[in-house]
């Protein structure tokens, strides 16, 4: 299995257009940047003849430090021609400052419009929560190999430890070479304390399957996704 990407970075949390949030880097006090795409709250046709100011609030949790940044958008900036869903066009950008002992963070933003009227970026209400994957969990092992000599398939087993606070984890997967196949969910057992993994068994698969997947886990009844970093994770 390939390393976890972005370990050992700071951190850095982004807001794409098509409404992805993606959080890179290791959760550790000190310096993180903000990057948010003004796309989000303001149409295209929206950003040439007027300034816009898209105000973020973070609140750190569970010390419930808050912060407030404004990060301005000029008239006339030339969205259409950077537009990226990805995250690699037009940002802007916000350095903020961890506080020690976070574990995860809840953000929102609003912008208001030439009109009067005041737009909301926050989940329908909810605003989003974000945790580091790099911080909530380690992935142990991720195996795909023979069950038993001759054996007509072969097994991919996951094991995973994580947080205490973790209430569930699944892994969705699909083999790398049927990429359009539907990815498919299975929920890891819980052995021990913050242990969890396939079954005993393992999944059957096709064989010399290489297996891409990532990790979906709840806290506080609150779903969330490593992914590694945008890269999956890779067995074979």
């Amino acid at each position: 299995m390939q390393l976890r990407n972005n370990a050992g970075s700071r951190p850095q949390i982004t807001f794409t257009s098509d409404f992805h949030e993606l959080v890179q880097g290791d959760l550790v006090p000190g310096p993180c940047l903000l990057r948010y795409d003004p796309l989000r709250l303001v149409a295209l046709n929206e950003s040439e003849g007027h300034h816009h100011d898209i105000r973020a609030f973070v609140r750190f949790h569970p010390t419930g430090v808050e912060w407030q940044g404004v990060m301005s958008l000029p008239a006339g900036t030339p969205l259409a021609d950077q537009a990226d869903i990805c995250g690699q066009g037009f940002m802007l950008t916000a350095p903020l400052t961890i506080p020690a002992d976070c574990d995860a963070i809840e953000a929102w933003f609003s912008c208001s419009h030439p009109d009067g009227e005041t737009h909301w970026d926050s989940d329908h209400g909810n605003n989003h929560w974000l945790r580091f994957g790099l911080a909530d969990l380690t992935i142990k092992s991720a195996t795909v190999a023979a069950a038993k000599k001759n054996a007509v398939q072969d097994t991919f087993k996951v094991e995973v430890t994580t947080k205490p606070c973790i209430e569930s984890v699944d892994i969705r997967w699909r083999q790398t070479k049927s990429p359009q196949a539907p990815r498919i969910t299975t929920p890891l057992k819980a052995n021990t304390q913050g242990t969890w993994s396939t079954p005993k068994e393992g999944i059957p698969v096709a064989k010399n399957s290489v297996i891409a997947f990532d990790i979906i886990y709840t806290v506080a009844g609150r779903t969330f996704t490593d992914d590694n970093q945008g890269r999956w994770y890779i067995a074979d």
